[in-house]
């Protein structure tokens, strides 16, 4: 019943936002914002958007590398994926698969991506109280804490499961015991390297510019002047409208949330749908290559064994 649900709200959103969407475009004045266009400023986003991809991909490599020894190389071509796998499902299970990727100890690695994304979350909320959505930002500022004492709630979680002894649970408790200890031991150990958890703040803090930048940046290519504030907050409501929504890649809730940031308009809706395509989008199309590159490596791999 719940997955019904999902999907219904994920319809319904998807259906709304494109239809707010329509009603913003008037397509003699989007064909001429696309003759108009300029491709330096869309080329300067281009390369924002490769600084914001290779930055995101190197906070998780720092802190990937303080649990087992790893490539970039490889852990690159794992985040590329992840554009394509939240894509095609759920942000959540596609986050976990590209973990998959990297190889190595699943659930180490698994908490280090988790750990790698904490900064996020702070700015997120800061930017939600920011822009005056002071509860929800304040919800997802609860999350730090809750981050923060991962050591207390592993320790109460295992002594209960230890506690419970019972012959035909005892390879089910021990294979969550097992599982519980390796996410906490990657968490412990990628939080234990100050400089490194500093560094993901600071690297968090850059993105976060970067791809406010880039809306500014996309807009100036349609002949659209966007203020760093509407930016900003045209940037968190995206974010939090496609986490919510359930649609694959949150296609149509990103842009439906950038617009009621910058503003309703023509130029705002191709803005929007530009950004999202240059900055995610155009990822996704790159990550599904580099994807079925490494499962043609893999099953050749096999073959060959």
């Amino acid at each position: 019943m719940n997955e019904k649900i999902k999907k219904l709200f994920a319809i319904f959103v998807f259906s709304t936002s494109v239809l707010y969407l329509y009603k913003q475009i008037d397509f003699e004045e989007l064909k001429l914002a696309l003759r108009q266009a300029s491709l330096l400023y869309l080329g300067l986003a281009l390369l924002l958007a490769l600084f914001t991809v290779l930055i995101s991909c190197f906070r998780w490599y720092i802190f990937l590398n303080e649990v087992q020894r790893t490539s970039f190389k490889k852990t690159f071509k794992a985040y590329l994926s992840g554009y394509y796998l939240i894509s095609i499902l759920p942000p959540t299970l596609g986050h976990m698969a590209k973990v998959k990727l990297v190889g190595g100890d699943y659930f180490r690695s698994l908490s280090t991506f988790a750990t790698s994304i904490v900064a996020e979350i702070l700015f997120i909320g800061l930017g939600l109280i920011f822009i005056g959505f002071a509860k929800v930002g304040a919800a997802f500022l609860f999350l730090i804490p809750f981050i923060i004492i991962y050591e207390k709630a592993y320790t109460f979680t295992d002594s209960i499961l230890k506690a419970v002894e019972h012959p035909k649970l005892e390879r089910m408790i021990s294979s969550l015991r097992d599982s519980f200890e390796r996410l906490y031991s990657g968490w412990r150990k990628a939080k234990e390297n100050k400089i490194v958890f500093a560094l993901s703040f600071l690297l968090s803090a850059i993105t976060l510019i970067l791809q406010i930048f880039g809306i500014i940046v996309v807009g100036r290519a349609f002949g659209l002047h966007i203020p760093p504030a509407a930016a900003l907050k045209g940037f968190i409501i995206s974010t939090v409208f496609a986490g919510i929504s359930g649609i694959p890649a949150g296609l149509g809730a990103n842009e439906f949330g950038l617009v009621l940031g910058i503003g309703s308009s023509t130029k705002a809706a191709i803005s929007a749908f530009s950004y999202k395509f240059i900055f995610q989008y155009m990822w996704a199309i790159v990550g599904a290559v580099v994807f079925y590159k490494i499962l043609g490596g893999c099953n050749e791999n096999s073959s060959g064994e």
